[in-house]
């Protein structure tokens, strides 16, 4: 008999003591590839450590499995994390910068459609599936929509693991050899005097939302957290501030998640379309940097900044990134969370726009 993980992998057959020890190893594993790649300097070690070394694990034929609800709880802590730092002066900037990230998701919107057409052409594969393949929203979410609506599943769940992982990868190396770090620190707080407050909002956190799940929302370990963690500081509540030991080890759970999601079976199904999906994040990557110039001219944020907001990957890992190179997170948090909630409300009417402006072109499968 099979178990199914929160994110609706099935676990493999065997009795929980053995599969006990898998996941223990797989996490022993995630940690050493982050002490490896803290060891060589390497940007978001935590983060990128585990992610690379399970990454090659699973592609090298490794029995690896990941803790149920891990990857969940690791994003509760970086959701409070991230709440935490909208005390009001934050919010207040933040909430005025809403006409720039409507806007800039405008723009990101505008190079996901194309760099469909792109997809479809490198990758040999219907328009619609190649749509929702590159819409700049959770793989989770459109994997689910694109079944709706007719298209492949597998494929667009491996191009958008492709993205987001690459993108993960890729930015914190740029930002750290090309970019300029921030001076955005969060409060000196002894952990002795907050201890208990702090593990009951984590607490609440988690259980309010896993309340949520039901209700749909895209990115709910994440968000009402996030969430929660604003009230707390916009009401003045603490103040608290998540440990960086426990910042860290949710990294380790969530970069070893994303590396044991390379399994060699669909990547090696779709080797054409694997190639395609590194070719269009290239071209999003060069568009997210023609927008967040755009950005940094109009509101005078650091481009640093304006690039951890515009770059379409997860939310969580942007986020990690802007904490470790001292910048603007509360920033990066209110431009993703708004290209999420703008997408995942207007994909219906974004797609029938797509299919009709773009019947001309191509073959025009949809």
């Amino acid at each position: 008999m099979t178990s199914v993980e929160p994110s609706g992998e099935k676990l493999p057959e065997g009795g929980w003591h053995s599969r006990g020890w898998r996941m223990a190893a797989t996490l022993a594993a995630g940690a050493m590839g982050a002490a490896i790649a803290n060891l060589v300097g390497l940007p978001l070690p935590f983060l990128l450590g585990p992610l690379i070394l399970a990454a090659a694990s699973t592609l090298a034929g490794a029995p690896v499995l990941t803790f149920p609800y891990g990857r969940e709880l690791g994003q509760v802590v970086v959701g409070v994390s991230i709440g935490l730092r909208f005390v009001p002066e934050v919010a207040i900037a933040t909430a005025g910068l809403i006409p720039v990230m409507i806007a800039a998701t405008a723009f990101v919107i505008l190079s996901t459609s194309v760099a469909a057409l792109i997809l479809e052409r490198l990758g040999g594969i219907d328009r619609r599936t190649a749509f929702f393949a590159t819409a700049a929203a959770g793989l989770a979410e459109m994997a689910v929509i694109a079944q709706q609506k007719g298209a492949n599943a597998d494929t667009v769940a491996v191009v958008h693991l492709i993205r987001v992982t690459a993108i993960v990868t890729v930015v914190p190396i740029l930002l750290a050899v090309f970019g300029h770090p921030g001076d955005v620190n969060g409060p000196s707080i002894p952990l002795a005097s907050e201890i208990l407050p702090l593990a009951g909002l984590l607490a609440i956190s988690g259980i309010a939302a896993y309340l949520v799940l039901p209700l749909g929302m895209p990115n709910t370990w994440l968000l009402v957290p996030a969430f929660i963690g604003a009230i707390v500081a916009v009401f003045g509540f603490g103040p608290f501030v998540v440990p960086r030991l426990l910042l860290n080890i949710a990294q380790i759970v969530i970069g070893t998640w994303i590396g044991c999601r390379f399994r060699r079976e669909i990547i090696g199904r779709l080797p054409r379309v694997s190639l395609a999906a590194l070719a269009t994040t290239a071209f999003l990557l060069g568009c997210a940097a023609v927008i967040a110039a755009l950005v940094s001219a109009v509101t005078d944020l650091p481009f640093s900044t304006s690039f951890l907001s515009i770059a379409p990957a997860g939310v969580t890992e942007m986020v990690l990134t802007a904490t470790a190179m001292h910048l603007d997170a509360a920033t990066v948090t209110g431009f993703q969370i708004m290209r999420i909630a703008v997408v995942m409300t207007t994909i219906p009417l974004v797609f029938r726009l797509f299919a009709r402006l773009s019947r001309g072109s191509g073959d025009g499968r949809l």
